[in-house]
């Protein structure tokens, strides 16, 4: 060996120092690459699972926004029946007062001419104040006009 000038001896050395750095280089290379591709398949999975948690929110959006609505609906729907139950009570009130109106139009025209054992209105008739009520608001169209004072034969006024 010893016949081999020192030179070539510099240049094996140089030439194996290379070959083991370009190892060591493409050793790291493949390892980073390596973390590279987990860390992307890291990063799709990461990605896949929040488009799925997009999705699911997505969903619970849209199921609230249907719940508002319904609620709403519901909400709407319970005015229009508050609201048809006020008028169905106004209307049973005018009626209740129109029926008192009568009756005490009726009891001015004939206190006594009440049929016997009708008692059930005297209840609300205590409602109306007689006192308030005044013989001359009684007009002869009213006499005309009540049922008690007409023939129930012919439908003429009975005098």
């Amino acid at each position: 060996m010893n016949d081999i000038p020192w030179w070539v001896w510099v240049i094996i050395a140089v030439v194996v120092v290379v070959v083991i750095a370009l190892a060591i280089i493409a050793a790291t290379r493949k390892d980073r690459e390596r973390k590279v591709a987990r860390r992307r398949e890291e990063a799709n999975a990461l990605r896949e699972q929040a488009q799925e948690t997009r999705l699911e929110a997505s969903q619970r959006e849209a199921e609230a926004a249907r719940a508002r609505a319904d609620a709403e609906e519901a909400r709407v729907a319970a005015e229009q029946r508050e609201r048809e139950a006020r008028e169905h009570q106004e209307h049973a009130q005018r009626t209740r007062s129109e029926v008192d109106e009568q009756l005490a139009k009726a009891d001015r025209l004939d206190p006594e001419g009440r049929p016997a054992g009708d008692r059930t209105d005297d209840v609300r008739r205590e409602d109306v104040r007689r006192d308030d009520v005044r013989r001359d608001d009684v007009s002869p169209t009213d006499v005309e006009d009540d049922p008690r004072h007409r023939d129930p034969d012919s439908g003429r006024r009975q005098d």
